[in-house]
């Protein structure tokens, strides 16, 4: 049996439902006769009024949903992107994927907010990628100009997200455990969705929770990428100043969702379907052009190959896309005239600065391309994917998808 598009897309979305944000959290928490458990967790002699629910990144809203629905708990705060998402607590929506003035305030209110918690509390801490940018505070002589700047730089370098973390937490107050820090609370508990790849769950959202010691290596880091010199003054200032956080204790977590999850349950549906299924693992990382060939050789024929991760863009050009959509790119140009799909879509619905989640390309795409008068190339030289895919209309436009575990890349490799 040949997969279809549709074959794929479905998948793509059996992988959303099993990393559900709202109903992960809701699985993984139970309040009865004063007892809050959550994941391997218990807290005894617990009120309604000593929960607080603390979220922060892409699924915050569905999160907090979620542990509004388990507990009824009335105190929170939500911290996310989407300004269209709804949630049962108090929002703040700070700017992603280059944090601003909004991210600032951001995270101030949850610094205020843990800081006024009591030793009576539980805090429940719902952390999910892209909390990153949408709540930045930094430490003294660092403006949140700086900031943007050193996140553009960090993201166009191509570093993995572990390096970017890493001097993220450096000129941060609320990163690498500070926020945990500063709760005054005796306990607490964070709940992950993951979207980090090669690296533990300390690292989503540069771990404001669970990160301790996170910035200890950003002098290196900055190193030995080379990008010393393009970070301004107060950045390199603060890092070579910068101490890392040592917990009071260690830390309570529990992951929910992770690109492993998603990859598997992916893989599930299509064996269910009747396909032959080749799981490759959930640890892409690289350049997404050359991670997008590197696993279409990888799979086996007559199978459809599933994997997970997040990969990175090096600029070259100044054009308009995002990761997935540039490895679907130069999938097109690999797989021209043979019997192979491609998909490479993000499970949070969007991909880089676009309206697209991701694309998926055939072995047609690149002759169809030429019909048309893309050039291919010259769009892959200036990081142009989306304006090339849309054209040819093989981009997939979700929206926001309320969650957030990386990426998800199917490849049907024929003859079936």
């Amino acid at each position: 049996m040949q997969p279809t598009n549709d074959d794929l897309l479905a998948a793509y979305h059996a992988a959303l439902v099993a990393v559900d944000p709202r109903a992960a959290v809701v699985r993984a928490i139970s309040y009865e006769g004063g007892t809050l458990k959550v994941g391997p967790s218990r807290f005894v002699n617990v009120d309604p009024d000593n929960i607080v629910v603390v979220a922060l990144g892409k699924a915050a809203p569905a999160m907090a949903t979620g542990a509004y629905e388990a507990t009824r708990a009335e105190r929170g705060l939500v911290v996310t992107n989407d300004a269209d998402s709804q949630c049962p607590y108090a929002m703040c929506i700070g700017s992603h994927p280059i944090p601003d003035e909004s991210s600032l305030a951001c995270a101030d209110a949850l610094l205020r907010l843990v800081s006024g918690t009591a030793p009576s509390d539980v805090v429940l801490f719902l952390i999910s990628g892209g909390g990153s940018a949408t709540a930045s505070l930094p430490v003294d002589a660092v403006s949140i100009g700086d900031l943007a700047v050193m996140n553009g730089v960090l993201i166009e370098s191509g570093m993995p997200i572990d390096d970017i973390n890493e001097v993220r937490a450096a000129v941060s107050r609320i990163k690498g455990g500070r926020l945990q820090a500063a709760t005054s609370a005796d306990r607490s508990i964070t709940l992950v969705l993951s979207d980090v790849v090669g690296a533990g769950p300390e690292h989503v959202a540069s771990g404001p929770t669970i990160g301790f010691g996170l910035g200890a290596a950003a002098d290196a880091v900055i190193d030995s990428y080379g990008v010393r010199a393009s970070l301004p003054p107060a950045i390199t200032s603060a890092i070579r100043h910068s101490e890392p956080v040592v917990a009071r204790r260690k830390p309570d977590s529990h992951v929910i969702g992770s690109p492993e999850i998603a990859a598997d349950s992916a893989g599930a549906y299509l064996t269910k379907r009747g396909f032959k299924v080749s799981m490759l693992g959930a640890d892409l990382r690289g350049e997404a052009r050359d991670a997008a060939i590197a696993l279409i050789d990888a799979t086996p024929r007559g199978t459809v190959g599933v994997a997970a991760g997040e990969t990175t863009v090096t600029l070259r050009g100044d054009g308009l896309g995002g990761r997935n959509q540039e490895a679907a790119l130069a999938a097109a140009r690999h797989l021209q005239g043979r019997d192979i799909l491609f998909a490479a879509l993000g499970t949070d619905g969007i991909d880089g600065p676009t309206d697209a989640a991701g694309a998926i390309v055939d072995g047609g795409t690149a002759t169809r391309a030429h019909d048309l008068g893309i050039d291919l190339e010259d769009a892959l030289a200036r990081n142009d994917s989306h304006r090339a895919l849309d054209a040819l209309g093989v981009t997939v436009v979700t929206g926001p998808s309320g969650t957030n575990v990386a990426d998800l890349w199917l490849v049907a490799k024929g003859p079936f």
